[in-house]
């Protein structure tokens, strides 16, 4: 069981997305061997192109404290073998992230999200460092948990992070940019949630979405367009709502997908 203090993790949250980085040791991985071979053999022939021994240390850490690669972490490999581009790849990285990460899935689609819907334009480090004060009291029962530097890396790395998935733009003050999730990243969470959710409503209504900055209504409109295209089936009537997508399962999707 993970102590709260690992779960906001200031060390992922200062580390960013490294999504290329990541991109490229799942080109390579083996998918044959364990998850510690594979490991072993990064750090043997960095064929990640670290800039230092040092660096690549720390993002083996990454990869280790963000994901379990043997088990529901393991599609994020298949779809780079399966040659996603990387930026279909990137926004399921990002789900996958958030699903370990409690700091980025906060402030993704809690704070973020609510200051979108709120209008807010322009965000700043001093801004987050506000929210992080609040959210660290509130679980850990006391600001002084990090240090002020803390405090200021984490602001600096989530607002890299939420650039990096091209949901805001600009470097000391940040906006938000006019995201669109790409299609086939959207179709891969359909298979993803409905397999969990089980439910089509509640699909549509699940707080994933707003990992993008999308909204339940959003959501709806991006089926009833792909539904008019024939790439998947969805009725609504009123409140309810019925999907029929064209694969079993997200796997099968990857692969009817795969370029």
């Amino acid at each position: 069981m993970k102590s709260q203090d690992e779960v906001l993790s200031s060390y992922l949250a200062i580390k960013g997305g490294l999504s290329e980085t990541t991109y490229r040791a799942f080109s390579g991985w083996d998918l044959s061997v364990s998850v510690a071979e594979n490991l072993q053999q990064l750090k043997e022939t960095n064929s990640v192109g670290a800039s230092s021994a040092g660096w690549l240390k720390q993002f083996i850490r990454v990869l280790k404290q963000r994901y379990d690669l043997s088990g529901p972490d393991r599609p994020l490999i298949e779809l780079v073998q399966q040659g996603w581009h990387i930026d279909d790849w990137r926004p399921i990285q990002l789900w996958h992230m958030s699903r370990s990460d409690e700091l980025l899935r906060v402030f993704l689609t809690e704070w973020l999200f609510d200051l979108n819907e709120q209008g807010i334009v322009v965000i700043t480090s001093e801004t987050v460092i506000d929210h992080l004060k609040t959210l660290v009291r509130r679980r850990l029962e006391t600001i002084h948990a990090w240090k002020d530097n803390t405090y200021q890396r984490v602001a600096s790395g989530l607002l890299k992070t939420a650039a990096e998935f091209q949901l805001m733009r600009g470097r000391v003050h940040r906006e938000f940019a006019a995201y669109r999730l790409p299609e086939k990243s959207f179709m891969y969470l359909l298979y993803a949630l409905m397999e969990r959710e089980q439910n089509t409503r509640r699909m549509i209504e699940a707080t994933d979405w707003r990992l993008f900055l999308m909204k339940p209504r959003e959501v709806e409109e991006e089926l009833l367009r792909l539904h008019q295209y024939g790439k998947l089936h969805f009725e609504r009537a009123g409140s309810l709502q019925e999907l029929t997508l064209p694969c079993n399962d997200p796997g099968a999707f990857a692969r009817s997908a795969a370029t």
